[in-house]
């Protein structure tokens, strides 16, 4: 039996140094009369024990500590994902938001209002043009269609450009014009002092020169500019319509094409 002189530890393992004090430990002779408890265990720093170990030599339990707080990374994936939803939601509204106020539709040219931007398709050609090019040699021409675009500028000045397709026939070199006379839906003619914008008698038209390259040609989209300002109209709505014509240079008719219905509204 072993006793430790400083805190009365005793021992019959093969002990050199007291497990609670550290002291060396000294054999006594009555070591079996008697037993004496140990006194209550104190934090010590034992000499030479390795961290893991007890005094007995055999492997021990490591020092306790702290165990490090677990994070589940579902749980951390799920929090950045709402996190990330989130942004983009309001980054998203917010984008909508700017887009809406920026690209707001708006009316160019409110003070112009029009009818039937669409022409109404001219009456199915009942015969075929070759056999009437072989009845005669008179030069003649064929209506298809008219469509216009409103509210365009043109070197700076606003009005309609107007389209027209048709086809022509045994006018190979011939000078002529393709004239957009202007009237009121009643049938009274427009009035103008512009000649630029004017056929022969003063009425308000515009044209455009034409001397076809083969005896039968078809124009499939011929363009003509005509000015707002150059109907002479004042404020108000007006029912107007245009009278498309093919004429030889001096203005004499070839053949009249057909019409097109619109209003003209001025504030």
């Amino acid at each position: 039996m072993k006793r430790c002189q400083k805190c009365n530890f005793q021992s019959d393992a093969m002990l050199e140094y007291c497990w609670q004090c550290g002291s060396q430990l000294t054999d006594v002779s009555n070591a079996g009369q008697f037993y004496q408890g140990a006194q209550p265990t104190q934090n010590y720093s034992l000499p030479n024990q390795a961290q893991g170990f007890n005094n007995y030599g055999q492997a021990g339990a490591p020092n306790y500590q702290p165990r490090p707080a677990s994070y589940s990374f579902g749980r951390v994936a799920a929090v950045l994902s709402g996190i990330f939803l989130f942004i983009l939601l309001i980054s998203g509204a917010g984008a909508a938001v700017i887009y809406k106020v920026v690209n707001k539709p708006t009316k160019p040219y409110p003070e112009y209002r029009y009818r039937n931007p669409e022409p109404v398709k001219s009456p199915a050609i009942k015969e075929n043009p070759v056999k009437e090019r072989t009845k005669t040699d008179k030069p003649r021409a064929e209506f298809e269609k008219i469509w216009v675009d409103y509210n365009v500028k043109e070197n700076g000045r606003l009005g309609m450009r107007i389209h027209v397709k048709f086809s022509v026939f045994n006018m190979k070199d011939v000078d002529s014009r393709l004239a957009i006379n202007f009237e009121k839906a009643d049938g009274t003619k427009l009035t103008t002092t512009n000649k630029k914008f004017a056929n022969k008698d003063g009425k308000v038209a515009v044209s455009r020169a034409l001397k076809p390259g083969f005896d039968d040609t078809i124009y499939k989209d011929l363009e003509i500019f005509m000015p707002y300002e150059e109907l002479k109209l004042g404020p108000g709505k007006y029912d107007l319509k245009m009278d498309a014509d093919v004429t030889y240079e001096n203005g004499e008719l070839v053949e009249h094409l057909g019409y097109h219905d619109f209003i003209y509204e001025k504030k």
